[in-house]
């Protein structure tokens, strides 16, 4: 008997050590004398059906002096991937960067949404297949620590984390990374290999055309720019600017006319057939989108601006039936049909079958012109070499199709797309330091200074320009991508480069300056901000001194409300109301008053606003109303009033229902959530008495919780530091998942405990 369970037991220890074994790996070794490395993991069968192509990529990128390996395996499991990359990152030469190619595990993260820009999708209530995000920070900030939840269900390459308080709670990579997947539809019978070939054939051609010896080569010298329908492009002073900022990013490209585009979906009620000329240009090196976007979708035109009745009335007609779809056979149809008839003077027939199926074909293609779908994408050669998706959900790579993989997947030009898995923030700042790319840095060195979790490069990531964007001396150029290959953060290499003519340089100080550990580090950068002559440094500043909490952000911000550059008085705006000081009612108020022209700060300083103490927010627009000069002011006065006499019982309300035990968790959870993007601050005080009541529901202070972690920038991050601090001295009397969110808050608003 014991020589059975011995047997037994054996063989389920087989069978353990099988299951969890690591995989077979094949590994070709980088140069050894190279000053950096790269490396190409891949999938067996993909590096069998493609060896010949990645060899030649491999062959490239070592000519370029960047040492590069080849791993490739049958991949099972994220760990074993992060395994191979921890293992390299450990030699040398340093690996800067790595591109994950073909059937490779996609890890899709929980319990980290603040390191989105935009994400807030209930994780309590949607399906983890939707509240997940796919992101391959799993691979590229090894620092990260995750809990295993478990593998999708249904897709079997989709593993899930969530992100834990062991280790940081910031991202600050140091590689960087790419995805090249093949969209499904794009496969032949299946078969990806094909499309994966063509497109590795591309990628050397396209860094031979960069190296090349005789001529320019391609340095970075033609940009395209196109602001989409419903975006912050509808701020027509953001969208003029835009030349301004880009001259300090692209120098080369303003050199001649032809050199720079901007276009806007203003420009034709059609702008895709444009954008599709545009697109299709062959001496193209970036090309910009900002606007709306789906997976399988860039949105382009809304309703246009018709120029007759009759196209009015057509449009009218159209948007109506389109309306009709969510009502017909409801039992809210026929009110429907009788309000929108009685409010427009429209026949109801218009909503009969008959004439519903007669204008079918017409109200589809109409659908169809004012966007980007992937059919249209297919039909495309996309000449840019670079392809910027400032757009929701365009680099979703975990999907069957994705709009990112069909503009690098095609006979064109186009090396790398940049994208994202989830929605993003409207406001985000996009183009940060994205001048790297002028100077001819790879594009993963750009991606790695200002990624999020979302945001990924799709396609070869140590794609770059010549040399010669700019007027930079070739060795400080070596200099300068070493070190940020390397994260060398030396305090005086970047100081100095503060002194350089570049804005680019400059900006690129500041960035690393701000994760030093010098104390008098935030006085030199409140100076760039102050008195640099760049906006982009300025805007960059003002950015670090937010990452260091630095005393003079106060100070920054007010200054920042009244800057020259758009984009600074918004982010102003937003940095205000994070913070919390009364002392920016007045200028928050004035930009809601006054800066009607500025929509995205108007709008900004007017959520900002909705934080404050109605009460003081109140007493500010009555004194700048009565010493304005401003048309119909008793008008005005009135609606301020009433607006923020609701906001102010809406607050209340809110804050009571948080207070109420015997309120239900479905009404104190969507209490709590709010307060992740409206820091009442003036009521912290309260919220803080719940989250350090231990009699309360542990689900309830958990909520509260995670939702005080976004008051990073609060000017009550003292008192939440000093309540957690107290509560974790009890942490018998918590649950595991409490303490973690607690731990994980404290290192989020504790900027030393980053350091």
């Amino acid at each position: 008997m014991k020589a059975i369970k011995l047997f037994i037991s054996l063989a389920l220890l087989i069978v353990a050590c099988t299951l969890n074994a690591a995989p077979k790996v094949h590994l070709v070794k980088a140069s050894p004398k190279a000053a950096t490395s790269f490396a190409i993991i891949v999938d067996r069968q993909t590096y069998e059906a493609c060896k010949e192509q990645i060899d030649a990529y491999r062959a490239v990128l070592e000519s370029e002096g960047l040492g590069t390996y080849i791993v490739s395996a049958q991949w099972d499991k994220p760990e074993d991937v992060k395994a191979q990359i921890t293992s390299l990152k450990k030699k040398k030469p340093v690996l800067e960067g790595f591109v994950l190619i073909g059937d490779i595990p996609i890890v899709r993260i929980r319990q980290a949404q603040f390191m989105t820009t935009a994400f807030k999708m209930n994780e309590s209530t949607f399906p983890m297949v939707e509240s997940s995000v796919t992101s391959d920070r799993y691979y590229d900030t090894p620092d990260l620590t995750f809990r295993y939840i478990g593998k999708d269900s249904v897709n079997s390459r989709y593993f899930y984390y969530n992100l834990t308080a062991d280790g940081p709670v910031e991202l600050n990579p140091s590689m960087y990374s790419g995805r090249i997947m093949v969209p499904k539809s794009l496969t032949a019978g299946n078969d990806p290999y094909p499309a994966m070939r063509k497109y590795l054939q591309k990628v050397v051609e396209a860094h031979n055309e960069s190296n090349a010896a005789s001529g320019s080569g391609n340095p970075l010298d033609k940009m395209i720019y196109f602001a989409g329908h419903g975006y912050n492009s509808d701020c027509l002073t953001a969208w003029r600017q835009q030349p301004v900022v880009f001259r300090e990013y692209f120098p080369s490209a303003f050199v001649r006319s032809s050199g720079n585009e901007f276009l806007n979906f203003r420009q034709n009620n059609y702008m895709k057939y444009q954008l599709f000329s545009k697109m299709q240009q062959t001496d193209t090196d970036v090309f910009l989108f900002y606007e709306h976007g789906a997976p399988d979708t860039q949105y382009i035109n809304g309703t246009f601006v018709a120029g007759s009745t009759e196209e009015n009335l057509r449009e009218l007609e159209r948007s109506l039936r389109n309306s009709y779809k969510r009502y017909k056979g409801t039992e809210d149809e026929a009110e429907f049909i009788s309000h929108v008839s009685e409010t427009y003077h429209i026949s109801p027939a218009i909503f009969s079958d008959e004439a519903i199926e007669n204008e079918r074909v017409a109200d589809s293609l109409a659908r169809a012109d004012i966007n980007i779908s992937l059919e249209d994408l297919s039909r495309l050669k996309t000449g840019a070499r670079i392809t910027i998706l400032n757009a929701c959900y365009n680099g979703s790579f975990h999907q069957d199709e994705y709009v990112a993989g069909y503009h690098i997947f095609n006979d064109g030009r186009t090396i790398v797309a940049q994208g994202n898995t989830v929605n993003v923030l409207q406001d985000k700042w996009a183009e940060q330091l994205i001048g790297y790319l002028s100077l001819g840095l790879r594009a993963g060195l750009w991606q790695k200074e200002v990624i999020t979790l979302e945001s990924h490069l799709i396609g070869d990531p140590t794609f770059r320009f010549s040399k010669g964007g700019t007027n930079v001396d070739a060795e400080k150029l070596r200099i300068l991508e070493n070190r940020l290959a390397a994260g060398n953060r030396e305090t005086a290499y970047w100081k100095e480069l503060l002194k350089e003519n570049e804005p680019v340089l400059r900006a690129a100080a500041v960035k690393q300056l701000a994760g030093t550990e010098d104390p008098a580090i935030a006085t030199v950068i409140y100076e760039m901000f102050t008195t640099d002559p760049s906006w982009i440094v300025n805007l960059q500043a003002l950015n670090a001194l937010a990452l260091l909490h630095a005393p003079q952000l106060t100070s920054a911000v007010i200054k920042g409300m009244e800057h020259p550059y758009e984009m600074i008085r918004r982010q102003s705006c937003h940095l205000a109301g994070e913070i919390g000081d009364p002392v920016f009612i007045a200028p928050l108020v004035n930009n809601v008053l006054f800066a009607t022209e500025v929509q995205r700060v108007n709008y900004a300083a007017q959520n900002a606003l909705g934080v404050f103490n109605p009460d003081l927010v109140r007493a500010e627009y009555l004194r700048q109303l009565d010493d304005a000069y401003l048309a119909q002011k008793d008008e005005l006065r009135e609606i301020v009033t009433k607006d923020l006499d609701r906001k102010a019982t809406r607050m209340d309300k809110q804050i009571a229902v948080i207070l109420d035990r015997e309120a239900s968790f479905d009404e104190i959870e969507s209490a709590v959530r709010q307060l992740r993007n409206n820091h009442l601050h003036h009521r912290t005080d309260e919220l803080l008495t719940v989250l350090a009541d231990n009699t309360r529901d542990p689900k309830v202070r958990l909520l509260l919780c995670e939702a005080l972690g976004w008051y990073t920038l609060s000017v009550e991050r003292d008192a939440i530091l000093n309540t957690i601090n107290g509560c974790l001295k009890n942490e018998a009397s918590m649950g595991s998942d409490l303490n973690q969110e607690m731990k994980k808050l404290i290192k989020r608003l504790d900027h030393s405990s980053q350091l």
